[in-house]
């Protein structure tokens, strides 16, 4: 503390040539957030420091280099870095809560290397991993996860396994790791950031603290851990919240200390696949908003998905639930996924996975100690980030299109994480698909943007089959309608509440102009059948689901433009994929039916159409998202585009002409007082793509075809001063055409933006 009190004073002395006058700290918290079950208190994003914002991303692994190979790292533009303070077994300084110190960390250790860091102007990121800490473990038994339903504490052999084990961070031991954090900030003052590798709760805890503060906040003992049973998904909602509050105590406390001081940590999200599976969740999605910048770890294996659309996916989540703000991300090197390993890893393959994280928003971290035949790639990569710094800080999406990914669908209807890729995720992976192919711009988005102030940026909003929704979701959707704003939902979307508990009808009924009668059959349906839900959900609920119809079209509609005409026409096309029967309401109308394979099997509605208020709905009774992720035909790609464009009613602010394999994002800066257009194109051209068997096959792509003449348009209400490929530097010729403003790329490699000045 002394240390602390002579620091703030030099920096007194040193800006104050006159009367001392006190500064207004600035605040710890952003904006209000929609609340979630057993808050205490409104829930505020924190708000990020200046720079952070400035941030492109972390410089991992100089902790272990000497100082020539840190000096040519922050040469190739690493800003900041970890350096560790304390592990599983020791602290590295001396500290007065935690008192085995490390005989492996030599007195002065840190000091110098927060003297080098500086030097090289590397921003230090504190490493603390958060609930392994063998000291802790052993001289607290009562503050260890107990993991199963029982009252006997975990006992482990801590001579063989010295780091002890799971500590639960909802209790006592939370409180002492703030202490031990403001100890370290409070001793190391040019600590610029925390970040944490695993700050989770796993799922459940039945230790006695848990289950005292459960008792008070609920008045019930914790169940057994499954999210079948209602009173379990309480209690997760529960157990989300006091993680939540751990964090937010954490950065009152830490940024009273120091107030620009972040927590740049790592998080549960999509970048590895297995995360999603994580049932029940080891964080909420919400979490993100406390930390200044989420990272996640982007694997591109097989266990996660490599060669889907899902890495895309995964970089535009990590966007979205910092809020658009600041989300990191590290490409991980490696081949193939167990055993980790960067065995015949092509140099070429860096750039791809850096250049498809920024696309999509994030900022791309990396791990800067590479091995010598990489090493001089990774530089050259890390020098384009570098090239293309003055685009990717400080935006936004340009908004037309939200998707929404919702945490509570996931967890509460997906329940099962064998399961939960077919029951939900296909839908909303199979929706990004198609509009990254059509190139539509579309923003992911999160359980709490269903507000009104936010939807009101969109001009359609999407719900793939987004079952858990809660009263306040639901009223702001059916206002964002009625006010004008363009629909598109699917399957179960609004069936269940924010718990997962399943409702008679959809709460979107009235907004849908449909009711729900329950799930196909091949056999003969009577239209008035009055169905249970709640007896209806059971074990092989999903997998009914799952069948194969015919579809057609109303070739007079909306759907059977463009390539429809010859995909589809008037003609029979197979749909393989989930399905639910509904009663249309009047006024709305069918311009897509299924039918079962059978003679005797029934028409059903697929694609139902309605206008509520001034706005218009598409309810997809037949999951064409799903399909389209799990069993895909075209014509299903088509469906899911023509029906976000006719919700929309308005075209979006941006065309981009290009083949499926090219991504297009469009977000806005503000540098200054000038607005730009950011138009980012990213080549996914595999040339091996598709050639191994499919359930391994991982990118690891080894050249580039280029794609030449994208044409890019302009909606004509932007007034355009300007435009240039970046970061190029070279001037694109601007034409006036009746779509609006566009321009010719001439030739795309890997990753190249269009840089749009606009005019007042």
């Amino acid at each position: 503390m002394i240390r602390t009190k002579r620091f703030v004073l030099a920096l007194a002395v040193g800006v104050v040539t006159g009367p001392a006058v006190a500064q207004e700290k600035p605040p710890v918290w952003d904006r209000e957030v929609m609340p979630q079950p057993f808050d205490a208190r409104p829930f505020r994003a924190v708000r990020v420091p200046g720079w952070v914002q400035d941030t492109v991303g972390c410089g991992y692994t100089l902790s272990a280099m000497d100082s020539a190979a840190r000096a040519k790292a922050a040469a190739h533009g690493v800003t900041i870095s970890e350096l560790g303070f304390v592990d599983p077994f020791y602290p590295y300084y001396d500290s007065k809560l935690l008192k085995r110190r490390s005989p492996h960390v030599p007195l002065g250790k840190i000091e110098k290397d927060i003297a080098e860091y500086k030097k090289l102007g590397v921003r230090i990121l504190g490493v603390y991993p958060p609930t392994l800490q063998g000291e802790v473990y052993e001289a607290h038994p009562d503050w260890r996860r107990i993991p199963t339903n029982t009252t006997e504490i975990p006992q482990t052999d801590l001579k063989k396994y010295p780091h002890g084990g799971m500590l639960c961070p909802l209790g006592p031991y939370g409180d002492f790791f703030i202490d031990v954090l403001a100890e370290i900030l409070t001793t190391y003052p040019a600590v610029d950031a925390f970040s944490f590798d695993g700050l989770h709760h796993g799922g459940v805890c039945y230790c006695k603290h848990c289950r005292e503060n459960y008792r008070k906040d609920a008045g019930k003992e914790i169940p057994k851990a499954d999210l079948n049973d209602p009173e379990f998904r309480r209690y997760q909602h529960w157990a989300d919240r006091k993680l939540e509050d751990l964090v937010r105590r954490m950065q009152e406390r830490l940024k009273g200390i120091k107030p620009d001081v972040a927590l740049v940590t790592w998080s549960t999200n999509a970048g590895r696949y297995g995360h999603f599976l994580s049932i029940p969740r080891n964080m909420p999605a919400r979490m993100n908003l406390l930390f200044d910048a989420p990272d996640q770890e982007f694997w591109m294996d097989e266990s996660n998905r490599g060669n889907t659309i899902l890495p895309a996916f995964t970089n535009a989540y990590v966007w979205a639930v910092s809020d658009h703000r600041v989300g990191f991300s590290e490409p991980y090197l490696m081949s193939h996924g167990n055993p980790y390993g960067k065995d015949s890893f092509p140099p070429h393959e860096i750039e791809r996975r850096m250049m498809l994280a920024l696309t999509y928003g994030a900022a791309p971290s990396i791990a800067v100690a590479q091995p010598p035949r990489l090493q001089t790639e990774l530089y050259r990569c890390m020098d384009e980030v570098q090239r293309r710094k003055p685009w990717l800080t400080r935006k936004q999406p340009e908004r037309w299109a939200a998707l929404l990914m919702s945490d509570n669908t996931r967890t509460f209807y997906g329940r099962d994480p064998g399961r939960v890729e077919d029951r939900y995720l296909a839908s909303v992976l199979g929706s990004f698909r198609a509009c990254v192919e059509e190139h539509l711009p579309v923003t992911v988005v999160n359980d709490w943007n269903l507000n009104p102030a936010d939807l009101a940026k969109y001009k359609v909003l999407i719900l793939p089959n987004a079952a858990c929704l809660d009263d306040r979701q639901v009223k702001a959707v059916d206002e964002f309608v009625r006010n004008g704003g363009g629909l598109v939902a699917s399957l179960d979307t609004s069936l269940f509440d924010e718990f997962g508990t399943p409702r008679d009808n959809f709460a979107l009924a009235g907004v849908f102009a449909a009711d729900y009668r329950g799930l196909p059959t091949v056999a003969p349906v009577k239209e008035d059948l009055d169905v249970n839900f709640a007896k209806a959900i059971g074990p092989d609920y999903w997998e009914k689901r799952k069948n194969v119809f015919d579809f057609r079209q109303d070739v007079n509609s909306f759907l059977n433009v463009g390539r429809m005409k010859t995909y589809v026409g008037p003609e029979l096309v197979t749909f393989k994929g989930p399905a639910v029967r509904i009663t249309p309401r009047p006024g709305a109308k069918a311009v897509g039916t299924i039918r079962g394979k059978t003679p005797d099997a029934p028409e059903l509605t697929g694609v139902l159409t309605s206008t509520h208020g001034k706005g218009r709905v598409v309810y997809l009774a037949a999951g064409f998202d799903a399909a389209y992720y799990l069993y895909s035909y075209p014509y299903q790609r088509l469906v899911l585009k023509h029906a976000a464009r006719w919700a929309a009613d308005t075209a979006p602010p941006v065309e981009v002409a290009a083949p499926m394999c090219v991504h297009s994002t469009v977000m806005r800066q503000s540098p200054g007082q000038k607005d730009q257009l950011v138009v980012h194109l990213f080549n996914d051209l595999n040339t091996t793509g598709g050639h191994a068997l499919p359930v391994d096959d991982v990118p690891l792509r080894e050249e580039v075809i280029p794609i030449a003449d994208i044409r890019v348009t302009f909606r004509p209400d932007y007034r355009i001063r300007r435009v240039r490929l970046q970061p190029e530097g070279k001037e694109l010729e601007v034409r006036a055409t009746p779509a609006g403003s566009e321009v010719t790329v001439p030739r795309l490699d890997i990753h190249t933006m269009v840089v749009a000045e606009l005019g007042e």
